[in-house]
């Protein structure tokens, strides 16, 4: 018998309602769909005049799966003029696609909790327009039904790192010992950041496995009041990053970047040159993807800035909503320990900062505007936990070289003050 999962959205700090702008449906992404997915599109019986495929098959199989049509100009094959899906329009939200159906959520399972997870790849999660996520719990919450295994409650925890294990109970602790530290508005944003890669040094520590379940909510109370006592005194100061650090933090900053359109045709050598000069890390930046500014490596390294007010609450909105999400490790992002996936998470924050330089240098503004920081998070998360690339032996190798504690807070500074 299965055990009931509670559903755990977030807070009313995140916003989300569809606005019809189609970026979802224009070929930043593949729409891969299950068997009964198909089944169920083909017995709406679309003809080709509808669809405007030009003789195309509407699905191509994809392993156990298949994914739908695109036109020639990169659109789904369902989306319509006015940038509304067909098949909601004729038949409703309940028939579309299950992926369509619940983008930008991603759904975690947490024990006996499925938490909600949001992309921000969405330009209205980025810009936080509509109701809060907790309007759409119906939806989601027939979506957990059809997606989450019968038996996700009794799946163990991810490890904590290495072989290290806890219970789910301990990690969702440590996890709000973060929560706090992030939210604490006693303290710059970029201090918050470097108190929390603090705190990942501390608990990257095998004794943690011995202690008692009853005393590990003291125990990491102590260890976050250690590192916050210690975060107001941190005098924060800025180190250019060594020559490796900025080359290997480069390479990521593409791999981040790399917008692919499906039915684009990649030209390895222009991909091989800009990578090359991405790399080199001198004159103008290469076009990591199309409508990418143009923007010198010198302008974005010599911009100043550490954010506040609006636009501290925006990347703390964007952090927090993955933080809480539990989504950033175990099958939410490569099967990654609880501590080597929040280094990747924190890892965002310098590299969202240099995407909106980069946007807010091109303008030749002097500070970083919310706009900036929400362009740069559609940026940063679109690849994030979702291209295979990200899990091969060499990006995993790179991610852990940039998720040493020194290295981490170094970027984190050099780019957030």
């Amino acid at each position: 018998m299965s055990i009931p999962l509670k559903l755990i959205t977030t807070g009313s700090f995140q916003r989300y309602d569809c606005t019809g702008c189609g970026v979802c449906c224009k070929g930043r992404f593949a729409i891969t769909i299950s068997k009964a997915d198909r089944d169920r599109i083909v017995a709406q019986k679309w003809t080709d005049e509808e669809l405007d495929l030009g003789g195309a098959k509407l699905f191509t199989k994809h392993g156990d799966e298949f994914v739908i049509a695109h036109r020639a100009n990169g659109a789904c094959a369902f989306l319509q003029d006015d940038g509304l899906c067909r098949i909601h329009a004729r038949y409703g939200i309940a028939a579309k696609p299950t992926a369509c159906r619940l983008y930008p959520f991603r759904l975690i399972p947490a024990g006996r909790q499925v938490r909600v997870d949001v992309r921000y790849d969405c330009p209205a999660t980025a810009g936080n327009d509509g109701q809060p996520v907790d309007g759409h719990r119906r939806e989601l919450l027939s979506l957990l039904k059809l997606l989450t295994p019968d038996q996700a409650a009794e799946l163990p925890a991810p490890t904590l790192f290495g072989a290290t294990s806890l219970s789910w109970r301990a990690l969702v602790l440590i996890t709000e010992s973060y929560e706090r530290l992030l939210l604490d508005i006693s303290l710059p944003i970029t201090k918050r950041l470097a108190a929390c890669i603090n705190l990942t040094s501390l608990l990257r520590d095998r004794r943690i496995a011995k202690v008692a379940d009853g005393d590990f909510d003291d125990f990491v109370r102590a260890l976050e009041s250690t590192v916050q006592m210690a975060a107001v005194e941190d005098p924060i100061v800025r180190r250019t990053p060594l020559p490796m650090e900025a080359l290997v933090f480069r390479h990521v900053l593409g791999v981040h970047g790399r917008i692919d359109r499906v039915g684009e045709k990649a030209s390895l050598v222009g991909r091989f040159g800009a990578s090359m000069n991405l790399l080199g890390g001198r004159g103008m930046v290469p076009r990591l993807y199309e409508g990418f500014p143009d923007v010198s490596f010198r302008d974005i390294e010599a911009f100043r800035y550490e954010p506040s007010g609006d636009t501290s609450l925006t990347i703390e909105r964007y952090l927090h909503t993955h933080l809480i999400s539990m989504g950033f490790f175990g099958a939410g992002y490569y099967g990654d320990g609880y501590l080597d996936g929040l280094n990747a998470l924190l890892l965002t924050y310098p590299l969202l900062l240099w995407f909106a330089r980069a946007f807010a240098g091109s303008e030749g503004a002097s500070t970083l505007s919310p706009a900036n920081i929400e362009r740069a998070l559609m940026v940063v998360d679109h690849q994030r936990g979702q291209t295979p690339l990200m899990n091969t032996g060499s990006e995993r190798a790179l991610a852990r070289y940039l998720g040493d504690r020194n290295v981490l807070r170094s970027l984190a500074i050099w780019y957030g003050s």
